[in-house]
């Protein structure tokens, strides 16, 4: 028998185990702990995109070649419009959200996901609005399921929607829903229709991503702080907050308001002049009902504005005027935000301090709380006001539950073109509903629907609707478009800041900066600022107006493209450095094209740039509370704060027309925010500010509007 040698026994054993052995797919060995574990693909990140046009919003869409779908959401009329993109997502967790929009400066949108908390981002300029778009991208968290991200515009910017990408990033951390939530009611025993404000008392170490919702009689909103109108009628009646984070269970509380006081009589209630805000000077008369009226024999146009808080029902009220007139004259009142007031003719009192005279005039007055305007006429004899009454009409209140809407057939028709503009009624109350649209040189329609011609110049333009009906006050809603026309047509004007200008000077912060900057410093008075202008299409004779910080008097000297224009003008001081501005407006001639405005500062005071504004229809002065400031005469009522001294919540009242944007804001004397909300114009606000944990002190109430700003200073006190 042939025995094996060792070299061929090592080979013959070596096959024998291979043959044995498992081959993977390419043929090699493979690893036997590994035969029966399944192959995992990496799956690709969920991924969707959103169209801006298909999404909800009240943003007009409009075509673009450019767009992601030739379609956009968005126009530059400053309506701080929104999009609203909505769709599901598999899992819970970050996202990356990528806008693609157009936008022609650095533009500021908020952003909410369902509906919680806002947070604020800044879109970079794409430098065109209808052919270069951008996109920006920033993270979110979503939950598994059905999400909505809304993304708006913020006061003072125009934004073109595009588009919105998803995309899945990671798993989000642990919901922590270690939170107690209770509610801070100002009172819980008001008088009847007495003004009352809530907000949400959040304790525990997850109160960050609550938001708030509060129901109940009169009463349907969102929000940390609201504040509503007690009913008008005894009873208890009850009112639940419901706080909401996403990953946790609501939790709702309840609370209630006890009314005793309604009782069966009309409201009643008498406002002496000196005690509201107003033009005219305030002077000792011991004939008046309070010692003391408003008004003087050196102008015609003297005002007093009246708050009447706590109205019990809307309807018909008697309101009476005693004042003192040495002949027949004649005021205007306006009612809340009426567009148009009301022309009275007034008998004499035949004294000007013996002798007043009393008038009564029937006006409709909403629930809750109500403004009245009294404002001399010029060309009418003076008038000293000493009070008003207001009394509730007697007979059953008119039944005044419905809602205006109105709107345009297009945002920006061409120019010259004939738009369409609809007012719509909702709600239970609708019958009997009249319509007064009116709009400039004296325009008056009294239909539904009306035919308007748009403007023959690039410009912005609109309408107001005054609705209502027997008994009821008047709601107002304004519609507005922008012409497109050709560019050449528009009149030329810009705004520069200082601190994206060339420049000697340190640029610093400030938040009552127009936009939170300035250039110059308090050490040296010779900084300059170069201010670049660009397309001029004409030569011609320009206003520019300086915005500007100066504690003592000042001199700038102007230079245009390195010609000095106007070798040294003064400016007023505005006695602050970081708080009150002013503006000064000169005239110098540009050239078309680019043009550099240099200013510079001359010996004396510092002058701390804030911006220039270039073009034919700037106004000179801002509302400000600069000592002996020139205030431009008219019947918009200053910035009002009441009660002041207040204990941490106070209610501000401000005049913001109709359609326009403004911002208010609240800071201490070290320019800390402690509160900032936009407001939509509506005529006259009220808006309630609740701030419990704000320590005591000086702070500074500030309303931004679109062509100046107002301040008021507020103490709070423990």
């Amino acid at each position: 028998m042939k025995t094996c040698t060792f070299v061929i026994c090592f080979l013959l054993a070596a096959i024998t185990l291979n043959a044995a052995a498992p081959l993977d797919y390419a043929g090699r060995l493979a690893d036997n702990n590994a035969v029966n574990k399944p192959v995992k693909a990496k799956l690709a990140p969920f991924t969707v995109c959103l169209e801006a046009e298909t999404a909800n919003s009240d943003a007009p869409v409009s075509q673009d070649p450019n767009a992601s779908n030739d379609l956009t959401r968005g126009a530059r009329d400053s309506e701080d419009y929104f999009v609203d993109y909505q769709t599901d997502v598999p899992t819970a967790g970050k996202y990356l959200l990528t806008i693609r929009y157009y936008a022609e400066e650095n533009s500021q949108v908020s952003v909410s996901v369902n509906a919680g908390p806002l947070m604020q981002i800044e879109l970079p300029a794409s430098h065109s609005w209808n052919i270069a778009w951008k996109e920006h991208t920033f993270e979110v968290d979503l939950i598994a399921g059905n999400n909505r991200v809304r993304i708006k515009e913020l006061p003072g910017y125009n934004v073109r929607q595009d588009k919105t990408c998803w995309t899945e990033n990671g798993g989000s951390l642990p919901v922590d829903c270690d939170y107690i939530v209770g509610s801070i009611v100002t009172d819980y025993y008001p008088s009847c229709g007495q003004a009352i404000g809530v907000s949400a008392d959040c304790g525990g170490n997850a109160c960050a991503g609550l938001s708030y919702r509060w129901t109940g009689p009169g009463l349907d909103a969102s929000g940390s702080s609201v504040s509503f109108y007690a009913p008008s009628e005894n009873g208890n009646f009850t009112y639940t907050r419901t706080s909401s984070k996403p990953g946790c269970p609501d939790q709702t509380s309840d609370f209630k308001l006890t009314i005793t006081d309604c009782g069966d009589g009309p409201f009643q209630i008498c406002l002496e002049a000196e005690d509201t805000g107003g033009t005219g000077p305030i002077t000792e008369d011991p004939n008046a009902s309070g010692g003391k009226t408003r008004g003087e024999r050196d102008r015609d146009d003297y005002g007093v504005f009246y708050l009447v808080p706590d109205v019990q029902v809307e309807g018909p009220h008697a309101v009476t005027f005693r004042y003192y007139a040495e002949a027949n004259t004649a005021f205007e009142v306006r009612i809340n935000d009426e567009v148009n007031p009301h022309k009275i003719e007034l008998p004499a009192s035949n004294s000007w301090n013996i002798v007043w005279i009393e008038q009564t005039f029937v006006f409709t007055l909403r629930k809750g709380f109500n403004s009245i305007f009294v404002k001399g006429l010029p060309g009418y004899r003076p008038v000293r006001h000493d009070k008003i009454c207001v009394e509730q009409m007697p007979g059953t209140p008119p039944s005044c539950d419905f809602t205006i809407t109105a709107q345009t057939s297009t945002s920006t028709p061409q120019c010259g073109a004939q738009v369409s503009l609809t007012a719509n009624c909702t709600g239970p109350d609708c019958d009997g509903i009249f319509y007064n649209w009116t709009g400039a040189n004296g325009f008056a329609r009294y239909t539904q629907n009306i035919e308007v011609t748009a403007p023959s110049v690039h410009t912005s333009d609109g309408y107001n609707v005054a609705a209502g009906k027997d008994g009821c006050a008047y709601k107002n809603v304004f519609v507005a478009f922008t012409t497109s026309c050709p560019p050449a047509q528009e009149p030329f004007s810009a705004c520069v800041e200082a601190e994206h200008s060339a420049s000697s000077g340190p640029e610093s912060h400030d938040p009552n900066a127009s936009n939170g900057q300035t250039r110059g410093a308090q050490d040296n008075y010779d900084y300059f600022v170069e201010y670049q202008v660009d397309g001029i299409t004409k030569a011609g004779f320009f206003p520019v107006t300086l915005r500007y910080y100066a504690e003592a008097d000042a001199q700038i000297s102007v230079a245009v493209n390195d010609d000095v224009v106007i070798p040294a003008l003064n400016l007023t001081p505005t006695h602050s450095w970081n708080i009150v501005a002013r503006e000064e407006t000169f005239y110098i001639t540009l050239f078309a094209g680019t043009n550099t405005i240099r200013i510079q500062g001359l010996p004396g005071a510092a002058c701390r740039q804030d911006k220039i504004c270039i073009g034919p229809d700037q106004n000179v002065y801002t509302r400000m509370a600069a000592p002996g400031a020139p205030e431009m005469q008219g019947d918009i009522p200053s910035l009002q704060a009441y009660p002041n001294p207040a204990t941490g919540e106070f209610n501000a009242v401000f005049q913001l027309p109709v359609g326009t944007s403004g911002t208010m804001r609240l800071t201490d004397t070290q320019g800390r925010v402690w509160h900032e909300r936009a407001v939509k114009g509506k005529g006259v606000h009220e808006e309630r500010i609740i701030l419990p944990g704000a320590p005591a002190g000086i702070y500074l109430l500030q309303v931004k509007k679109p062509d100046s700003v107002e301040t008021k200073k507020i103490l709070f006190v423990q």
